[in-house]
């Protein structure tokens, strides 16, 4: 963070010097034009085209010596930090691996790959991206997953991990639209929200990641215990009461009806009791096991309506 004096211009008008290093990172030059985005109690300043002017990021990194998670640690930060281009040199064996990785971030396309190196380059255009439909697209999701797991059949697992996997990709998707508008208020402007609407969206993203987590954990629990879903009536029950909350808590979410999130939170208290009564009826290791799956789906739910009622006005 810089502070910047402000001094008085001629009778009418105040002047502040922007850093050189803001103004040579954005490529401007004496006589260009800068947008200003005036809010209650701050100026944004903005290139007027910094779209075009954006310089292209690249980076590299070696896989030699590295595991496979590493790897994939390392590129999904460049990802999420919006790096353009991203090139794994000393790629051999590991080539195939590094592919999976890159297949797995939305936009990301190898565009180069030989006996050492694999280079991808997003071709995404972020302006066409939108926060609120991201979210929107992950709900949609986690919603058919909900339908499919509600009898802890492990017949279902596969279709219900493939799902997961978009979840994840959409997540990453969403971090990074979520960095690039941080950098850029002009794609705040683009996109109709505020710097602080886009880092509530950016939880709503994670704490819904982690809900489908579990939704995926409960079905490869079932499919690992080959768990008899007759025997799991109460269960059962309070998976449905979890799924109603999820409901109604996205529909807080984009109502954004904040008296109704105060109503609403007290249903995660409910939900958690109801839990721990269950514990006490059923201590079996399974059960233990599906409670804490459910008592991570409440809370994580939870983490989306608390940061609902954190939502500007736009």
């Amino acid at each position: 963070m810089e502070f910047r004096k402000l001094m008085a211009f001629g009778n009418s008008s105040f002047v502040v010097s922007v850093p050189k290093a803001w103004v040579e990172k954005n490529r401007l030059k004496k006589g260009d034009v800068l947008v200003v985005d005036e809010r209650p109690n701050e100026l944004v300043f903005a290139s007027k085209d910094s779209s075009e002017r954006r310089k292209i990021r690249e980076a590299a990194i070696s896989a030699a010596g590295k595991g496979v998670q590493e790897l994939k640690t390392e590129i999904t930060s460049l990802y999420i930090n919006n790096y353009d281009v991203v090139t794994v040199t000393d790629a051999g064996l590991m080539a195939k691996d590094v592919k999976e990785i890159f297949h797995g971030l939305v936009g990301m396309e190898i565009v180069e790959e030989t006996t050492s190196k694999v280079v991808a380059k997003d071709l995404l255009d972020v302006q066409e991206v939108s926060m609120g439909n991201v979210v929107r697209r992950v709900d949609i999701i986690i919603r058919s997953m909900l339908e499919d797991a509600k009898n802890f059949s492990g017949s279902e697992a596969e279709s219900v991990y493939e799902r997961d996997n978009e979840v994840n990709r959409l997540t990453l998707l969403g971090l990074r639209t979520a960095r690039a508008a941080a950098d850029n208020p002009r794609l705040l402007r683009l996109f109709e929200t505020t710097y602080w609407n886009i880092m509530v969206s950016k939880q709503v993203l994670s704490h819904l990641e982690r809900f489908g987590d579990q939704l995926k954990r409960i079905l490869r629990f079932a499919k690992e215990k080959k768990l008899d879903v007759n025997k799991f009536r109460e269960f059962r029950e309070i998976y449905a009461a979890i799924a109603k909350h999820y409901e109604a808590v996205m529909k807080v979410h984009y109502n954004r009806d904040k008296t109704q999130a105060f109503r609403t939170e007290t249903n995660s208290k409910a939900l958690l009791k109801e839990c721990d009564s269950l514990l006490e009826k059923h201590s079996s290791v399974v059960a233990a096991r599906l409670i804490e799956y459910f008592k991570y789906m409440i809370i994580s739910v939870n983490g989306v309506l608390r940061n609902s009622m954190e939502q500007e006005e736009q």
